[in-house]
């Protein structure tokens, strides 16, 4: 267990140790949760992003084997309600 200080704006500084042991690199996002007895920080999952062009689109598109059918009772389960 270890004990910080909180600054005035607020900032609490990780411990070096709990941030190498979690793998906690500057500017790393974290996710704070408010608990029954205290607050938990724990490293943030992230999912790095890709971004398709129209074309590479369309040629997905043209692959596609699912059947008319199949695509809409998909689509349809995950559209808002």
């Amino acid at each position: 267990m270890e004990t910080v200080i909180i600054g005035e704006r607020g900032q609490v500084t990780i411990p070096k140790k709990l941030r190498e042991k979690l793998g906690i690199k500057p500017k790393s996002p974290v996710v704070i949760e408010l608990k029954e007895n205290g607050i938990l920080i724990k490293p943030a999952v992230t999912v790095p992003l890709r971004e398709f062009s129209d074309e590479f689109v369309k040629q997905l598109e043209k692959a596609d084997m699912m059947k008319k059918g199949e695509k809409e009772g998909i689509l349809s389960k995950w559209k808002k309600k």
